[in-house]
């Protein structure tokens, strides 16, 4: 399969690169340079024709969204909405146009943070994203993919995904009942992308929502949707955490 992978010079944008690049044939995107020795693109995300060469001849995309921009000095709050915003929709609208089958989008279940710690958040309760402009910025572009894939320009799946740890590097931390091993994340996107034929026929139609964090006895949200459709259980629990 012919994959783009946005956000590549991030952290999860790199283990992802690391983990895909046996089975995707991959080209990587992002506004700032990456040293690699596969396909890669510095591309702003513009509305012009290199955002459209950058999606040509691509089956699938893995768009990092939140997770793309990590905040430097001198940023501004505004910097993750245009991210999540103009950028964002530049992106789909070129992959619209090019005829990409499938698009991954990869948001936060800090969209839930507000519901109270007992409550047993699914894929079907509603987000509460507060001002934040992380928050917000991520919720706007799930809203904007989704008109994408109503107007059936491509099939889509939102993976909100807890906070992206690797589990050796956070031994002796205070457990955070979100976290999820950067490795289950990767072999997650891996099996959405062979399996998106049974999300389909699970579900019948081409818009679908995803939660994953790690399953322990005091994870946040339920990852059962996920690992009930395409057979998965994440790896990491952080059992040594508890």
């Amino acid at each position: 399969m012919n994959l783009l992978i946005t956000g590549a010079a991030a952290p999860l944008g790199k283990a992802l690169s690391s983990g895909l690049r046996e089975r995707h044939s991959l080209r990587l995107t992002d506004k700032d340079a990456l040293d690699t020795d596969l396909d890669f693109v510095q591309n702003q995300l513009g509305h012009d024709e290199s955002t459209n060469e950058l999606v040509k001849d691509i089956d699938a995309i893995v768009h990092l969204g939140h997770w793309a921009y990590t905040p430097r000095d001198g940023d501004s709050e505004t910097e993750w909405l245009d991210v999540n915003s103009r950028c964002h929709y530049n992106l789909l609208l070129a992959a619209s146009e090019a005829g990409v089958k499938d698009v991954i989008l990869l948001s936060t279940l800090d969209l839930f943070l507000p519901y109270q710690d007992h409550m047993t958040v699914s894929e079907n309760w509603k987000p509460l994203p507060t001002t934040d402009p992380a928050q917000l910025s991520a919720h706007l572009a799930e809203f904007t993919a989704r008109e994408f894939a109503h107007c059936h320009a491509f099939d889509l799946v939102v993976l909100r995904l807890g906070h992206v740890v690797h589990a050796d590097r956070v031994k002796g931390q205070s457990y955070d009942p979100m976290w999820l091993d950067e490795r289950d994340a990767v072999r997650a996107i891996d099996l959405v992308l062979q399996k998106r034929s049974a999300l389909d026929k699970r579900h019948h139609r081409n818009y679908h929502v995803l939660h994953l964090q790690s399953v322990s006895p005091r994870a946040r949200f339920s990852s059962d949707r996920i690992c009930d459709t395409l057979d998965f259980k994440p790896q990491y629990n952080f059992e040594d955490c508890l």
